[in-house]
């Protein structure tokens, strides 16, 4: 196991002793919010855990894309519902929106569950950090589709306000997902980078 793959695990690994000391002290005070902020963190640890397994077999050169005909939009719309509920659950106040909805193409060929894994990803990343606004889009640029999303929040220095419970599994699954997608001599990759005119953060994954 790499290095980084064994910090990742330590993380998962304390992250679960929070949680086990959450379900303990509701042995004694079993209220409903406890009781949700406890669910929430098991269905946290519960993606992680998929994403750790997923960089697992990426590390061991066992990742393929299983690419179809998607429709990007759609998945954008998928995508936006559930964290518009998640950020509402949390009481996260967060305006999470499409951006440029109308530029997304069509279709285009990529492994749909790996891709939302690592869009998943990135967007928990930016929820951590934006202050107000996310967006989310895909759109095509030179001959690639790009998934970006975008965050309000201080920029590419700023301290992680959740770094206590943060896995460090976000830019290594999006990076692992991206390569396993590829066109003849053409790879995904990702790439971070900072918009001072917009005042915003923004990822992108580039697929080939």
């Amino acid at each position: 196991m790499s290095t980084a793959l064994a910090l990742i695990a330590h993380d998962l690994k304390n992250a679960l002793g929070v949680l086990e000391g959450e379900l303990e002290s509701m042995i004694d005070d079993p209220t409903p919010i406890a009781a949700q902020a406890a669910y929430m963190h098991c269905t946290d640890l519960r993606r992680h855990f998929i994403q750790f397994l997923t960089l697992y077999s990426a590390e061991s050169g066992q990742l393929d894309a299983l690419c179809e005909d998607e429709s990007p939009a759609e998945m954008l719309q998928h995508m936006l519902r559930v964290w518009q509920l998640k950020a509402k659950s949390e009481n996260l106040p967060l305006n999470i929106s499409i951006k440029d909805e109308d530029q997304a193409p069509v279709f285009w060929y990529f492994d749909r569950r790996l891709v939302q894994m690592a869009l998943d990803a990135a967007l928990h990343n930016a929820m951590r950090f934006a202050r107000s606004r996310v967006t989310v889009a895909a759109y095509k640029r030179d001959g690639a589709l790009v998934w970006e999303v975008a965050d309000d929040g201080p920029g590419l220095d700023a301290t992680d306000p959740s770094a206590p419970h943060a896995t460090g599994l976000g830019t290594a699954l999006c990076e692992a997902v991206a390569r396993a997608h590829h066109l003849k001599e053409r790879c995904g990759h990702v790439a971070v980078r900072r918009d001072e005119a917009a005042q915003e953060t923004i990822f992108e994954m580039l697929l080939p």
